[in-house]
């Protein structure tokens, strides 16, 4: 009898629970499902009733980091990747966000822009005249500091695309450059510029590059900052040129920097990629830069 009573209670129980309505005078905008336990020795059981959670929009990262010495070809080859983007993206739930960053002698952020709604901003940003001077390593330095700075965004939907033609004799925030003596004609000067390179391995000798860079950080344990100083001013200690052979020049420096930062990103987990500019240069090195760092990817979103 007491089994009986109990049993009773829960069928009793249940009944008043339900809402005297029709099922089809429900208008459930979201799916659900129901679960129950089996009865236990008191006769009860828990239902649990589950709804999904409202959809979340997908949002993702994208990082242009341009050199301002590319063609303006190369310029319209970036708004057209953005344009074909942003059709996407307005036939789905997704949201981009785009951070320009736009490099010379030092990097000039242009910050965040939603691709759906900021389109025109970011062609301002991309077309703005800035002169002189490059530095991958102030351009890519600041592209990561951009997406480091989003939490919001998970590390796999982040997106970093660097494009320049490879021309590089720059490195850290503010510009840096090593003074490297070097002789020419019979004069001894330590200028720096993307002839270093040139003057120091010759104009066509290419190097396998991952040798390269590991011979850089070998001789940057020990050469470290000793000869750098601020583009524009006046060096206070400059390399004696009987080291000037195996010394680090301002190239070397910025092209392993550039590497170096390059793949920090992607250990981070983003999507990095890099494109030629202009499709050829005067300096061969700078061309085969390039395509040791894109190692033959396609930018794929």
């Amino acid at each position: 009898m007491k089994k009986l009573i109990c049993l009773l209670t829960v069928f009793v129980s249940l009944f008043f629970m339900q809402v005297p309505v029709k099922a089809s005078d429900i208008n459930w905008d979201i799916s659900k499902s129901k679960t129950a336990t089996q009865l236990d020795e008191n006769y009860g059981s828990q239902v649990t009733l589950s709804l999904p959670a409202k959809s979340e929009k997908l949002v993702s990262d994208v990082v242009f980091v341009l050199d301002k010495s590319t063609s303006t070809q190369i310029e319209n080859q970036t708004l057209d990747m953005l344009e074909n983007l942003q059709t996407q993206i307005s036939q789905t739930n997704a949201k981009v966000k785009v951070g320009i960053v736009i490099f010379n002698k030092e990097a000039n952020v242009f910050g965040w822009f939603d691709l759906e709604n900021d389109l025109d901003d970011i062609k301002k940003a991309i077309f703005k005249e800035i002169t002189f001077g490059t530095n991958f390593h102030a351009g890519l330095l600041a592209g990561k500091e951009l997406l480091d700075q989003d939490q919001e965004v998970a590390a796999k939907r982040k997106y970093m695309v660097f494009v320049s033609d490879g021309i590089t004799y720059m490195y850290n925030q503010k510009a840096t450059v090593t003074a490297w003596s070097f002789e020419n004609d019979g004069i001894v000067a330590s200028w720096p510029g993307p002839d270093n390179w040139n003057l120091k391995y010759g104009q066509e000798d290419l190097p396998d590059w991952d040798n390269y860079l590991t011979d850089v950080k070998e001789k940057l344990a020990i050469q470290g900052d000793q000869y750098d100083y601020l583009y524009g001013e006046a060096p206070t200690n400059i390399m004696p040129l009987e080291e000037s052979k195996e010394g680090l020049n301002s190239v070397d420096k910025a092209l392993y920097y550039t590497v170096s930062t390059y793949q920090a990103m992607k250990d981070e987990g983003y999507h990095c990629y890099s494109m030629l500019a202009n499709g050829y240069s005067n300096y061969p090195w700078a061309t085969s830069f390039m395509n040791y760092l894109s190692k033959g990817q396609e930018i794929f979103f």
